[in-house]
């Protein structure tokens, strides 16, 4: 029996952790997958943060506002033609509760949030959630660092779409799977593949140093001819000076 794959889509309740819902709708729209979103809240008992007043039956309201707010986005995402379903679970840490739900469903393919997306009552949840997930998660991960106060439009949400993908490269071995993934999210936009590799270390000789270089340099120029060749898509290579996050937090700004 065909067994359907799951997207899991992290929120809290703000406008930023939504930000990753253009985002999650184009992968599970590219994977027949069904997207969940997944909220995580507190167990019944007293709240761990403080609050002027905590009426009797707040977990009641807790769940009711949660269901509420999930279908609602749910049917933003199904005017797109998505297979959308929402699922809340209790916890005192939502990276721990996630990947506990990834976990428990071998379906699951991948799991999108946005790595800043707080509200009030949501910090506590999701203050560190990324490195929780990262820490444990069964599967891969698509993290978003969403602009200050960006918000989605009213109405239906559409899927994002992409002009280039940077693909970090970390060992030829390693790559060929994260270089499947960027392949599968480049070919419907289409957009082309920026391969991206460190340079040797400084403190070879120089003349090591230089041969290296060259080495490194015809076996990334060689994979992106066969990445090109076998897809059809523009493949490009570039090399970082040493720190990956700079080099590419400077092409967002290009």
């Amino acid at each position: 029996m065909f067994m359907q794959s799951q997207v899991i889509v992290a929120l809290d309740g703000s406008t930023n952790a939504e930000a990753i819902l253009p985002h999650a709708l184009f992968f599970a729209l590219q994977t027949q997958s069904t997207l969940t979103l997944l909220r995580v809240i507190l167990p019944p008992g007293e709240p761990e943060y403080t609050v002027p007043y905590i009426p009797d039956d707040w977990y009641e309201g807790e769940i009711s506002w949660t269901k509420n707010y999930l279908n609602t986005l749910a049917a933003r995402l199904e005017a797109q033609g998505a297979r959308v379903q929402t699922q809340h679970v209790e916890g005192t840490s939502a990276g721990v509760a996630i990947s506990s739900y990834a976990a428990q469903h071998p379906d699951v393919q991948l799991i999108a949030f946005a790595t800043h997306g707080r509200s009030a009552g949501g910090r506590l949840l999701l203050g560190s959630v990324a490195g929780d997930v990262f820490a444990s998660a069964p599967t891969s991960l698509l993290l978003l660092h969403p602009a200050k106060d960006e918000q989605l439009p009213p109405g239906p949400i559409a899927p994002t779409s992409y002009q280039t993908i940077v693909v970090p490269l970390e060992g030829m071995v390693s790559s060929e799977r994260v270089l499947e993934q960027a392949t599968t999210q480049a070919l419907p936009c289409p957009a082309s593949l920026l391969l991206v590799a460190d340079p040797p270390p400084p403190l070879l000789d120089q003349q090591v140093r230089a041969q290296e270089e060259m080495r490194e340099a015809g076996l990334l120029e060689e994979q992106a001819e066969r990445l090109c060749a076998g897809s059809g898509l523009a493949v490009h290579t570039s090399y970082t000076d040493g720190d990956p996050q700079t080099f590419i937090e400077r092409l967002q700004l290009e």
